[in-house]
């Protein structure tokens, strides 16, 4: 761990990315500003500016309820644990079946998700993902009970060549009375001039020590006693950074607004000066000669349809004649709103403006936008919903560790779509019951089998469980072919005996 302070290196870190900073501001005015207000903001006596344009707050609001639902749908899990083949290897000499085990596993995966909501985490995340969008960079802290998310104003991050993070600093202005109890009480104990109301700066310095992450914690310039230490193996640190996009050699990231930055500033000015030139458009004035008949005061202060004495002409209205100019403006705006709106998945941009928008349309060119995002979908995946799995089982008290069972994300394009198993499934049934449709001679010189396995492969469905095996299908054949000689001779039979019947009766 570094001797020097807390607070000097937080002045460091924080000097040197504050150009970084200052664009974050800007493109948060673009879109929600309250991801990172300006220093001086002020709740209790600022109002918090907008921009002249809603499109930034709407295309950002719409994206991440677009990838909350992805990522962590209500519908089913987002994570899938996987029984390695040693389990099931282990579980198969104790006759205990591979459904078995999935079963169980798949009631652990719901009720991860359960605990999910059951903690209100997912406004938690759906601030986290907006932050991604905006800035590109956010911070989680997993605790027992909760999560935290905090702004790129509360940390400064540094990183290795390979973009590991290798140190952290937090740092909190708070009010004395809101540390943990016993933190005031040594506090107090060393300094007197601390009080309840006194605001101090709490700091969390993290710095990687081989493969542990190890954490100081400071209150101005007071290192805290080594029971408010501590130290985790990475990959089970609660302090997370995470980033939308990150470069090589880069501490920070960046986020998709950034990408769009010239977009939204154009976007911006142009949506200045409409309203600007609405304002002047909507403004007339009335000319009256001095030399004529009719006074000004009585035009003033005469009511529609009252009788004035004077001349055609002593009158005339002078009003701006640059309307067209504002159809310009607005057909420019709309080429930058169309971009934007391709860019973050806002389907009124997407869609043509037509009568007539097959369905087929519709879903080709929303598949085309959300693949554009497969990388920010991985990225998430490994940085964000990795993690949060992993706590979950803490949090429900499953321990994984040195098992063979396998966490694995859900995420991509099947995630997009929330149901991209099950159409799947749908696909490979569909393709089946080609295959039946099938003419004789057709079936005949072809082997089921193999393409049954092709069908499989394609739409990435594993026919283990779904479909019988050859000896099991011959048995089944030979099953029915029997039943069904049965039931011709109990038919016959009782045809038989019916005849027999009749004829008693004939007699």
């Amino acid at each position: 761990m570094r001797q020097d302070r807390a607070s000097s290196r937080w002045t460091q870190l924080e000097g040197s990315r504050q150009g970084f900073v200052d664009r974050c501001e800007r493109y948060a005015a673009y879109t929600l500003p309250k991801i990172c207000l300006p220093d001086e903001y002020q709740q209790d006596n600022d109002e918090l500016q907008h921009d002249f344009q809603s499109v930034g707050a709407q295309a950002v609001n719409h994206l991440t309820n677009k990838i909350m639902l992805a990522m962590f749908a209500p519908s089913r899990p987002f994570v899938r644990l996987d029984p390695g083949q040693n389990i099931l290897d282990e579980l198969a000499r104790i006759q205990v079946s591979e459904d078995d085990v999935r079963t169980v596993l798949a009631t652990t995966e719901r009720k991860m998700v359960r605990e999910l909501d059951k903690r209100a985490l997912r406004p938690k995340l759906y601030e986290a993902l907006k932050h991604l969008v905006v800035v590109g960079n956010v911070l989680l802290y997993f605790s027992k009970e909760s999560m935290r998310v905090m702004g790129i104003k509360k940390f400064c991050v540094k990183r290795n060549v390979e973009g590991k993070v290798i140190e952290v600093i937090i740092k909190e202005c708070v009010k004395f009375d809101e540390l943990d109890v016993t933190v005031q009480e040594y506090l107090l104990s060393t300094d007197a001039r601390y009080k309840d109301d006194v605001k101090v700066d709490l700091f969390k310095w993290l710095v990687l020590d081989g493969k542990r992450m190890r954490m100081t914690q400071w209150v101005d310039n007071t290192l805290l006693p080594k029971k408010f230490e501590g130290a985790w193996p990475v990959d089970q640190c609660p302090y997370k950074v995470l980033t939308w996009d990150l470069s090589d050699e880069a501490d920070y990231g960046t986020g998709l607004v950034e990408d769009y930055a010239g977009d939204f500033g154009a976007l911006s000015t142009l949506s200045e000066a409409q309203l600007n030139a609405a304002i002047l458009a909507s403004e007339f004035r009335w000319l009256v000669n001095p030399g004529g008949m009719t006074k000004v005061e009585d035009f003033r202060d005469s009511q529609n349809g009252s009788a004035l004495p004077g001349m055609e002409g002593d009158v005339s209205l002078i009003q701006n004649g640059k309307v067209g100019e504002l159809q310009v403006i607005q057909g420019i705006s709309n080429d930058y709103i169309n971009r934007i709106g391709r860019g973050f998945l806002l389907s009124s941009a997407v869609i043509r403006d037509a009568e007539r928008v097959t369905a087929e349309e519709v879903r080709m060119q929303a598949t085309e936008l959300e693949t554009s995002l497969g990388g920010a979908y991985s990225r998430l995946a490994s940085d964000l919903q990795r993690p949060i799995a992993n706590w979950l089982l803490k949090v429900i008290n499953v321990d994984i560790n040195g098992t063979d069972i396998e966490v694995t994300i859900i995420t991509g394009l099947d995630a997009l779509s929330r149901s991209g198993d099950l159409d799947n499934l749908r696909g490979f049934l569909q393709d089946m019951a080609a295959i039946a449709g099938l003419p004789e001679p057709v079936l005949v010189r072809v082997e089921i089998g193999n393409i049954i396995q092709r069908f499989a492969q394609g739409w990435g469905v594993d026919p283990q469980g779904l479909v019988k095996p050859e000896q099991q299908v011959q048995a089944d054949m030979q099953a029915m072919q029997q039943q069904a000689m049965q039931q011709q001779v109990q038919t016959a039979g009782g045809v038989a005996q019916a005849e027999a019947a009749a004829q008693q009766g004939m007699e």
